[in-house]
């Protein structure tokens, strides 16, 4: 086999996918006769759900292509799929937690600021909200309406286009504006 090039040996004796009637599977047909069964498969034991479900599914099939021999597939196909996705499965879920573990910091070792409350402390806590108070209602009122729906309310965009008749898009500049506003009256806060 040529490097660069997909191994697309035919399996033989095989039985014939779903709606089918050929004896000899490709590769490809393995992959669309069992695609949707194993990213759903996929996606109930991955964290990151579909998303992370078609990389392992798109892996799966890399490695299928790979092989020199494909003389396993021919007992139970769905079977091997599926053994090599789990196997996939659990590199994928071993490489993040050990990302996780290398971001580990112990709760000893994290510093945080004072909790102790001062009257220099309180009063600029009041004068921020205060200015917070005064940028937002220097917005425009449709800028404003937004920016209290999606940050107090919860609303997501889509929530908010629908409930004010404005497209997606129209939100998210309304929303872009507004921050902006605010970061820059804050700034000097910060």
């Amino acid at each position: 086999m040529s490097p660069g090039k997909p191994n697309l040996t035919l399996v033989s004796n095989q039985p014939s996918a779903p709606g089918g009637d050929t004896d000899n599977l490709s590769v490809e047909a393995l992959y669309h006769c069992y695609r949707h069964s194993l990213l759903n498969y996929l996606a109930g034991i991955l964290p990151g759900g579909r998303q992370d479900a078609a990389e392992i599914l798109h892996e799966t099939y890399v490695r299928l292509l790979r092989q020199e021999d494909l003389t396993r597939l021919q007992e139970n196909p769905r079977a091997y799929i599926f053994a090599i996705a789990t196997n996939l499965v659990r590199d994928s879920l071993r490489r993040r937690s050990s990302r996780m573990f290398d971001a580990h910091v112990d709760f000893d070792e994290l510093e945080f600021p004072s909790d102790e409350s001062t009257p220099t402390r309180a009063l600029d806590w009041e004068d921020s909200l205060n200015r917070l108070k005064q940028s937002l209602l220097e917005l425009p009122v449709i800028t404003r309406q937004i920016f209290l729906l999606s940050r107090f309310d919860e609303l997501t965009y889509p929530q908010i286009a629908d409930a004010l008749n404005i497209s997606t898009r129209t939100v998210e500049r309304h929303m872009s504006s507004a921050i902006k506003a605010l970061q820059h009256s804050l700034e000097d806060l910060l």
